[in-house]
């Protein structure tokens, strides 16, 4: 397939570069091209917080996989967030269609769901308690609206952590294994189900195959809390972590209730099963930082 990439300089999306520019036709759409590229894929720079070149793309397409999106203005005006995630998402729905994509595979969050004491099902309400979740809602609205026979899917991704990630996981870690306080709810709040990002590579690859519309969650199969996963990590180092119990309404909103993905549309529909435990991705992470510190 010829494939287009979006976010292709991200944690995950230069990852699916990896994963597919050996068997498929790759674009890696980037903000700026690396200078030693690691996959054989050809890198078109765009930044999306301006409008879409169209110019610079084929004129025809297999599939999106549209991964970037901005995730915090960084000091820079909210509107930008809207501009990346929304506006241009839509603009990116418009190419699929004059590019005759066949699939359009959407990168969203479970953050769209808000929290919640029971797990979390696709078919439940949007609630965002941030701006960067109330413009991820906002582009899924986007996806299901644009016209065009293509087929879409949104995958809402639960927490993929590993090495490189910008996900609270590797901080826990971090903390746990440097004996730093980590504040935890009094309560064990909230419980989560994170997901590797090479498992969050393999179910993205897999919705390339799904010949219909389907909203999916991406989240692992073991449970955890914060503090579950902060001892996990402490035990690496032989010690315990440092942990702090605090009230509720001191924690940020999300973390005040779940934040559990129902995974059984993920099994059924995408026929994929996470291969990575939470103790080997656990432990990854723990090797990087120790490895960190040495240097």
């Amino acid at each position: 397939m010829r494939i287009l990439i979006t976010g292709a300089g991200g944690f995950l999306g230069g990852r699916l570069v990896q994963r597919l520019a050996p068997t498929h036709e790759v674009i890696a759409l980037v903000r700026r091209a690396p200078a030693s590229p690691r996959a054989a894929a050809r890198y078109v720079e765009q930044d999306l917080g301006r409008p879409l070149d169209r110019a610079q793309l084929p004129a025809q397409l297999d599939a999106i996989i549209h991964q970037a999106a901005l995730i915090d203005g960084a000091g820079q005006a909210d509107e930008l967030l809207f501009r990346v995630n929304v506006i241009a998402t839509w603009e990116l729905l418009r190419y699929a269609e004059a590019a005759g994509c066949a699939r359009f595979v959407h990168a969203s969050t479970g953050g769209v769901y808000g929290c919640r004491n029971r797990p979390f099902v696709e078919s439940d309400p949007f609630n965002p308690m941030d701006l960067y979740s109330l413009t991820k809602a906002q582009a899924e609205l986007a996806v299901q609206a644009a016209p065009g026979d293509f087929h879409r899917v949104v995958l809402r991704y639960f927490f993929p952590y590993g090495v490189g990630t910008p996900n609270p996981i590797p901080q826990w870690v971090r903390r746990a294994l440097s004996d730093d306080p980590l504040p935890v709810s009094r309560r064990g709040v909230p419980r989560m189900n994170p997901l590797h990002v090479d498992d969050a590579v393999e179910a993205t690859v897999a919705a390339l195959q799904l010949n219909q519309r389907a909203v999916v969650n991406i989240a692992g199969d073991e449970v955890t809390t914060i503090a579950a996963l902060a001892q996990l990590a402490a035990a690496h180092a032989g010690r315990q972590a440092n942990l702090v119990t605090v009230a509720d309404d001191t924690l940020l909103p999300y973390y005040r209730a779940d934040l559990v993905a129902d995974t059984t549309r993920m099994r059924q529909l995408l026929r994929f099963s996470p291969s990575i435990s939470l103790a080997e991705g656990i432990a990854e992470l723990a090797r990087d930082a120790n490895q960190a510190d040495a240097h």
